[in-house]
């Protein structure tokens, strides 16, 4: 399938640029390359999405929970931090 695109002045000086380094012989190839790559991306994020979204399930199912009581976190810190033992 043949498609035309506009691109910006810096992108098609990139392109030129990777052509003229010898990498890839087309601008095809270099707006190819791209895509794949954007579509790698696409992919690994929705793996990451998907694996937080299971592990978010997973902690809803292991059983009791309550809300963090940020003040008693911190005391706990700052009792661990100072090293008392109280």
């Amino acid at each position: 399938m043949d498609l035309t695109v506009s691109l910006p002045d810096e992108l098609a000086s990139y392109i030129k640029r990777k052509l003229d380094s010898g990498g890839y012989s087309s601008s095809s190839d270099v707006v190819s390359e791209a895509l794949r790559l954007l579509e790698e991306r696409d992919s690994t994020k929705a793996r990451e999405t998907e694996r937080l979204r299971n592990a978010w399930q997973e902690g809803m199912k292991s059983g009791d929970f309550a809300p963090l009581d940020i003040d008693a976190a911190k005391a706990e810190g700052r009792r661990r931090f100072s090293g008392s033992k109280t």
